[in-house]
């Protein structure tokens, strides 16, 4: 039986990219897939439901919202999916999760999936604009990053749920980028999504004017305190401590 559960509510047709935004470092994939929903008017057109979420559901002006949600966008003839988790989940779920999502990602014919995230660094608070660094799979996916000019990562480690989906898009050799914006580890980063939404664009041609978000930061950073303490709180139990290490093949 599957752990996770995809409920279709319209016919999806196939997309270039599946957009994946979920809560981590700095809440960068949440906050910026968000944004990007909001922004571009994006209509929903599946959820997922699994014993590994919280037994929650979402009100948004007097109607029901699942808690991790599909949207759908179309910009210049090209299709793109959205996923959004408005919460962390048990990470004796992300293996499942990522298997199912891989499968569903092939169901569906994506030919490529971006992953939204944060990687913590203790100059943040220094940084005026955070750089964004891009983890690729396959060999288009490098390829495609150097051709638009962003910035590889080229070492380190990557946990969490965003590293189950990239070792499940390795395994079966399934284009994958993750775009990682240098943020917080512990407080919402509305200028770090805000750098990844900009890579995203380079990457696939979504225009979205990021300055809005910029202007929002305190709101938005008061807002998600508490989703914040709950993905801390999740983080501390999926290895993210991995993510300050020099992997022992670099020395």
């Amino acid at each position: 039986m599957n752990e996770w559960l995809f409920y279709e509510l319209e016919e999806i047709p196939q997309a270039e990219y599946l957009i994946v935004g979920m809560p981590d470092v700095g809440l960068v994939g949440l906050i910026a897939s968000t944004y990007l929903v909001r922004e571009v008017k994006a209509s929903i057109v599946a959820y997922l439901d699994s014993r590994h979420l919280p037994p929650v559901i979402q009100y948004h002006e007097a109607k029901p919202y699942p808690v991790m949600r599909v949207y759908r966008h179309a910009e210049d003839g090209k299709r793109h999916l959205l996923l959004v988790s408005e919460v962390p989940f048990n990470p004796a779920g992300y293996q499942s999760f990522a298997g199912e999502l891989v499968e569903w990602v092939k169901l569906k014919g994506v030919y490529r999936t971006v992953l939204l995230g944060g990687i913590p660094t203790p100059q943040r608070m220094n940084l005026e604009k955070p750089s964004v660094y891009c983890a690729g799979v396959t060999e288009s996916d490098l390829k495609e990053i150097e051709r638009k000019g962003l910035k590889l990562f080229k070492e380190g480690y990557v946990s969490g749920p965003y590293a189950q989906i990239l070792k499940e898009c390795f395994k079966h050799s399934i284009n994958c980028v993750a775009l990682f914006a240098e943020s917080f580890l512990n407080y919402p980063d509305p200028g770090a999504a805000a750098a990844a939404i900009l890579a995203l664009s380079s990457l696939t041609g979504i225009r979205v004017n990021v300055e809005p978000l910029l202007e929002q930061e305190e709101e938005i950073r008061a807002k998600l305190r508490e989703t914040m303490k709950r993905t801390m709180e999740a983080m501390q139990e999926s290895g993210k401590a991995y993510e300050y290490a020099i992997p022992a093949m670099y020395l």
